[in-house]
């Protein structure tokens, strides 16, 4: 983790790793908002460096890369994966357990999930299954990152996605439906489907607490609230090869291109949910 730039004590690059990201106390809130919008520089600056290591797996927070000859650097300068949290290396784990905290963001959210998972691993068998959930797993991390998002977790038989401002910049909501648009793409595209294997996927965006979730050593760097409960539902009753957009996000990305209007409804919601649904042969295009 880095330290939020002061006036008085410019961020550095990849050596101004060990500070402090979250928030203590009300003010520095101000702190994880201006690193997390990437008014702050600081993070952004890490992450981009780090970006140019290889290679992938990478810690979430500080884009640190886990494996390959950058994995084996990063050990050494205890950048390496956490074992309580193998999503974020040492460093940002030992300062998140120290000065846990966050702050409301607009961010967007992406849900995929397989579907019918339960049968299809009892039809092909755990083996088959769990390489079929790696080569998802491969094509998800590929269609997120390459719109500025990054995952946040895997679900078993799913995968949530953040896209936040400091790393998709602005246009976050349009980046995060042609991630789905392109994640389910790809799925159609590859071997998957002749055995079975589809993938839904459901958009939402909003605002919500991004920052620490947990206590004591089981913590991770997340989000919660309603964009990703929705996002959530969105996902998990989209069709295979489908992606289910809200109609708030699907304006909010200022797209008008095609796409069939549903309602939904959504669990503790009093009123239904207005989305828009695009199979993946629609391709990734904006409007």
């Amino acid at each position: 983790m880095i330290e939020p730039t002061r006036q008085d004590e410019p961020a550095t690059g990849p050596d101004a790793v060990g500070g402090d990201l979250v928030a203590t106390d009300p003010g520095e809130t101000d702190h994880w908002r201006s690193l997390l919008t990437g008014e702050d520089p600081s993070l952004r600056r890490l992450r981009g460096a780090w970006r140019r290591v290889p290679h992938g797996p990478r810690c979430k927070v500080c884009s640190a890369p886990f494996a390959g000859v950058g994995g084996a650097a990063t050990r050494l300068i205890l950048h390496g994966r956490a074992i309580a949290n193998p999503t974020m290396c040492t460093t940002c784990f030992k300062s998140l357990a120290s000065h846990p905290g966050g702050t409301d963001l607009d961010i967007s959210v992406l849900f995929a999930d397989v579907r019918g998972s339960t049968a299809l691993a009892e039809q092909i068998g755990p083996v088959a299954f769990r390489a079929a959930l790696q080569t998802f797993y491969g094509l998800a991390a590929a269609a997120i990152e390459g719109q500025g998002g990054f995952v946040d977790k895997y679900l078993g038989d799913g995968v949530m996605a953040q896209f936040i401002p400091i790393l998709a910049g602005e246009a976050h909501v349009d980046r995060a439906i042609t991630a789905a648009l392109e994640l389910t793409s790809a799925v159609e595209r590859s071997s998957l489907p002749a055995a079975g294997f589809r993938v839904g996927a459901g958009v939402q965006c909003g605002t919500a607490f991004v920052g620490v979730l947990g206590s004591g050593q089981t913590f991770d760097f997340s989000a919660l609230g309603d964009p990703v409960n929705v996002a959530a539902r969105l996902g998990s009753i989209a069709g295979p090869g489908e992606v289910m957009v809200s109609r708030e996000a699907w304006q909010a990305a200022g797209r008008s291109d095609g796409g069939e209007e549903r309602t939904v409804e959504i669990a503790g919601r009093h009123e239904p949910l207005d989305v828009v649904v695009i199979p993946a042969s629609s391709g990734g295009a904006g409007g």
